[in-house]
């Protein structure tokens, strides 16, 4: 593979950093992963944790920096123009963190820096559920947080201040308290960070659950899913509050936006068609009848590599080319 063939995409998450090899057709051909040391979330760590794991898939792909064409990186958070992070719910101690200079500094040459979500639904468009003919979609990122992003017309929306936030959008008024600061928002009844909180909540309230024989802070969504295929009553109370939640949103972005199709992605996504086929249904429920509803809700088919094939789309130079090729 030669120079303008190969890119690096870094996905910054709320939990850990994925980083990967893509071709110049979105497909990740090496990849690695590591979660944070849990008192190790400051904007330098981050980067030093990034840096490390791109010198270690650049190692075991046989490449050098400077075989990369170019270096994406997708973050949470409100970006403001430079790949300035303003604030990000995932990282509360975080304010208008440099990234992207940061990032630069460290690995000796540029990097382009979007938002998480907005990456996600590159690719999406590029490689996945909305490549071919689709124009209008939008995409919820569920994972620690709650990422939205949306394609009107072909084209990435990013608002006036570049701070579109449909995972804060207020579902439920004077509600549970969000990362945000505000309360009642869609990611604090969603969200892995949310089921977690939830389960635990029942639990300290005394209700039984196959998940009492484990330490509180060992719990989190990806056991929670478990057990609730298990039969675990508390666990499928937890799941199918946070489906009604979704359907219930999913109703309203429509309402505001009439995208073809809602895409779902992030590892809560991935947990199988049975828990969309669960928001599906709550979608039916909140919706109207006297009108059609042809929206789809499908799965994210860039699945698990989402983050990375989207940081690389932010970032690389043909991207716009590539959307267009694909409609």
């Amino acid at each position: 593979m030669t120079a303008l063939d190969i890119f690096a995409g870094v996905d910054i998450g709320g939990t850990g950093v994925k980083v990967g090899i893509v071709t110049s057709k979105g497909s990740v051909v090496a990849r690695e992963q590591e979660n944070y040391h849990p008192d190790k979330h400051e904007p330098q760590d981050v980067v030093d944790l990034a840096v490390s794991m791109l010198h270690k898939v650049l190692k075991t792909s046989c490449l050098r920096l400077e075989d990369l064409d170019a270096i994406g990186v997708g973050c949470p958070g409100v970006l403001k123009a430079g790949g300035v992070i303003h604030a990000a719910a995932s990282f509360p101690s975080w304010t208008d963190v440099p990234l992207q200079q940061l990032l630069t500094d460290k690995i000796g040459r540029s990097v382009t820096v979007g938002n998480d979500a907005d990456a996600a639904i590159l690719a999406e468009q590029w490689v996945g559920a909305a490549k071919g003919q689709v124009k209008d979609f939008i995409m919820l990122t569920l994972g620690t947080g709650v990422g939205f992003s949306i394609v009107a017309n072909g084209q990435l929306v990013r608002g006036g201040s570049n701070a579109i936030e449909g995972g804060h959008m207020i579902v439920e008024r004077n509600g549970r308290q969000c990362g945000c600061s505000q309360r009642g928002c869609l990611e604090a009844y969603t969200s892995a960070s949310a089921l977690k909180s939830q389960a635990q909540e029942h639990l300290r309230a005394g209700k039984k659950s196959s998940l009492s024989k484990y330490f509180e802070a060992d719990i989190n969504a990806e056991l929670i899913f478990k057990h609730a295929a298990e039969g675990d009553e508390l666990c499928k109370h937890v799941i199918h509050e946070a489906a009604d939640y979704l359907g219930f949103a999913c109703v309203t972005f429509c309402r505001m936006l009439d995208p073809e199709i809602i895409v779902l992605s992030g590892g809560i996504a991935e947990a199988g068609e049975t828990y969309i086929k669960q928001i599906r249904l709550a979608y039916a429920k909140h919706s109207w009848t006297t009108f059609p509803n042809p929206v789809r809700i499908e799965k994210a088919i860039a699945g698990y590599d989402s983050g990375i094939i989207g940081a690389v789309a932010v970032c690389k130079p043909q991207r716009d080319a590539l959307a267009n090729s694909c409609m």
